[in-house]
């Protein structure tokens, strides 16, 4: 999975960069990252679900940070525009999950109507990041069965 949601973070308009890993990897990792930057933590545990025909579909909850360097020192208001700019990717990103093709179908799916959790995040890590923190259920679209 891990792949595929870095080939979508990478495909939007902002061309942010991509680290990956727990909170304290992350804050390392972020001290020689380019911004804007895409954060991916630990997929949250993975329900797999059975299905009648053989196969298996996949669904997990995904936290994503979507954050760009800011000064030491500003008050939370000179940040406002950074937090927008980091709303705007985290909608592009869910746009283009909903369409990520791998193979023959749509990788992932977003289901219409499911809502997503979005908060704002200050002064974020050693390097002081500001943007948004996405909360999603992304549902794999097919598995292949050996």
């Amino acid at each position: 999975m891990r792949n595929q949601i870095e080939a979508i973070a990478q495909s939007l308009t902002a061309a942010p960069s991509f680290l990956y890993g727990t909170e304290k990897e992350l804050n390392t990792l972020a001290d020689d990252a380019a911004f804007p930057c895409v954060m991916l933590y630990p997929l949250q545990p993975i329900t797999l679900m059975p299905g009648v025909n053989g196969s298996v579909s996949n669904s997990f909850i995904l936290y994503i940070e979507f954050l760009y360097k800011t000064d030491f020192g500003q008050f939370t208001a000179d940040n406002e525009s950074f937090v927008q700019q980091a709303l705007l990717m985290a909608n592009e990103f869910i746009v283009k999950a909903s369409k990520y093709r791998d193979r023959e179908g749509r990788f992932f799916k977003v289901k219409t109507g499911e809502k997503a959790k979005c908060l704002p995040v200050y002064n974020k890590h050693d390097v002081n990041t500001t943007g948004v923190g996405l909360t999603i259920t992304l549902n794999r679209m097919y598995q292949d069965i050996l």
